[in-house]
Parts: structure tokens; C-alpha cells; sequence
């Protein structure tokens, strides 16, 4: 087990799992089978499109941080998240000064302030997967922070280069002419997008994870229960769907078709490595040592 005490509720641990496994199996038909499928046969799409499917992502992010983090950091995390994302945000619409100059349209539904109430939630439907990676990266362990003040850094730092590579596909195709969810009113040198609006979600989501990391490593999470290599995995998939989503669809330039294996396909192959090793070393510690050879178990 990673991440601290268990703060064991199996009931409500399975239902978490259940609803989180439910909105990932229609987060991959939606954004992975149907599209490769699209040339056979016509499967349909999930109601609501675009907001509806991120309502789904949102919905399984906040399950699977409630089930691996415990109930309390996970809604820490989203109160933070939402709470940066949301201020930086309509500091953007009305300043120009963190992403570029840009405004929202009515695509993304109701507002708050300048800003649609989708898109301080949205922001955690992608930075929960993102921490996940990152921690797999960092420290070979799906949750929990470690170390000093300068680990704690290092890690808040790589986690928002994790969650800011997913931005290098979908604003293009988002603030592309097809969506025009929001509008860059100068445009930009990066498939119409300006450079600063990447420099804006570093900063974004460094605030995030540097604020919810700093609590993490002075309280550690509580997880419902124990995390197998399949629970494990599953904030992984979701972001390698994004990126299979994003990179198939036809509204995504050719330019960044060619981008999205590197920008996000890296963390997903060096996150998944490590993934592979915790999980054996899980298992190997959970069946004891191996006293037939004068082993004394696994090694980290």
C-alpha cells in the first residue's frame, strides 16, 4: 500500500471504483473506440457532446482521487484546483497578462464571472491524471509526496510540464474554427495560439500542485483501500485516451498530429515503465519474502 494510512470504507471504496471504471469505459469508447472504429461501422456518439463528455473525465477524476487519496485530500485538490484555475482564468479574460489576450464563447455553457463553470472543473479532469504520471515518473509510486523542499518543487514543476503537454493538442483544436470555444484575439505563432498562454498554464498548475503537494506531504492521503495494478493504471489511461482522442481527430492539425507522441506519449511510456515495476514490487511484498534463496524482499 502507498500513500500513508488506510482510511478503510469498502462499501463506499467498491462504489467509487464502480462509477470511476463506468466513466473511463465511455471516456475510451467515446474518444478512442468509436473513432477507429469509424470506418466500419457508425457507433453513436454520447449525448451532450463536447461538455458532456468532459463532465464525464471530470466525473472520473474525482472518483478516483476520492477512492486513492481519500475523500478529504481529493476534495482539497479539487477546491485548490478549481479555486487557482478558476481565479487565474478570469484574471486572463479581463488582463490578457497570463494566457494571452482571449475571451470565452458560449460553447462551454453556463458562466461564472468571464469564465464557463465547466472550465474550473475541467482544469481537474486533467490535473488528477497528470499527478498520477508525474509521481510514477518521480518517485515510482502512484500517489503521495516525498522529501525535502526542493523535491517538493521539483515534483509540483513536473507534474505542470505532464498536465501542460495535453494543452499543446486540444487548444488548437478547441479555439480551432470547428469548436471556437474560446477566441485568441491576436492569435499566435503555435497553430494560432501565443506562446504565453503555455508559459500561463505552467504557472497555473504549478500554484495547483505546489499548494496541494504542500499539504499532502504534511498530511498523508488515506485511501480507501488498497490500489491494485489495475486501480493504479487507470489515471494513466485517461490520459493516454486524451492523447488518442485528440491525436485521431480529424479538427487536430497535421503539425500536431506529428507533436502529441512526444509531448504526451513520453510521460506515458516512462510513467507506465514505472508503473510495471511498482506493481511488481507490490506484489512481491504483499506474498513475503523469498526465504528459499536468503532473499529479505523486494527492492525499491
Amino acid at each position: 500500500m502507498t500513500g500513508g494510512t488506510t482510511g478503510r470504507n469498502p462499501a463506499a471504496g467498491r462504489a467509487l471504483l464502480v462509477v470511476a471504471t463506468v466513466c473511463l469505459a465511455l471516456f475510451v469508447y467515446d474518444g478512442v473506440v468509436r473513432q477507429v472504429l469509424s470506418g466500419l461501422v457508425k457507433l453513436p456518439l454520447i449525448s451532450g457532446g463536447l461538455n458532456a463528455l468532459t463532465v464525464v473525465v471530470v466525473v472520473f477524476s474525482v472518483c478516483h482521487a476520492a477512492y486513492a487519496l481519500g475523500p478529504r485530500h481529493a476534495a482539497a485538490f479539487f477546491a485548490i484546483t478549481a479555486l487557482v484555475s478558476w481565479t487565474f482564468e478570469e484574471v486572463g479574460v479581463a488582463t490578457g497578462l497570463i494566457y494571452g489576450p482571449y475571451h470565452y464563447t458560449a460553447t462551454l455553457g453556463p458562466w461564472l464571472g468571464n469564465v464557463p463553470v465547466l472550465i474550473p472543473l475541467a482544469w481537474f479532469m486533467m490535473v488528477y491524471p497528470s499527478y498520477v504520471l508525474a509521481n510514477l515518473i518521480a518517485d515510482g509510486e502512484p500517489t503521495g509526496t516525498r522529501g525535502g523542499a526542493g523535491r517538493l518543487l521539483g515534483v509540483a514543476l513536473l507534474s505542470a510540464l505532464v498536465v501542460t503537454a495535453w494543452d499543446l493538442l486540444i487548444d488548437p483544436v478547441l479555439s480551432g474554427p470547428s469548436f471556437r470555444a474560446w477566441v485568441w484575439e491576436t492569435g499566435g505563432p503555435y497553430f494560432g495560439v501565443p506562446l504565453m498562454n503555455y508559459a500561463g498554464w505552467l504557472a497555473t498548475t504549478f500554484v495547483v500542485y505546489l499548494l496541494y503537494r504542500w499539504g499532502e506531504r504534511r498530511w498523508k492521503p488515506r485511501p480507501l483501500g488498497s490500489q491494485s495494478l489495475a486501480v493504479a493504471a487507470m489515471p494513466v489511461v485517461a490520459y493516454a485516451t486524451m492523447m488518442v482522442a485528440n491525436a485521431w481527430s480529424s479538427y487536430l492539425p497535421d503539425g500536431v498530429k506529428v507533436i502529441a507522441p512526444f509531448a504526451m506519449g513520453l510521460p506515458i511510456v516512462a510513467a507506465s515503465l514505472r508503473l510495471v515495476d511498482w506493481g511488481r514490487a507490490e506484489r512481491q511484498g504483499r506474498a513475503g519474502p523469498d526465504l528459499s534463496g536468503g532473499g529479505c524482499g523486494p527492492v525499491k
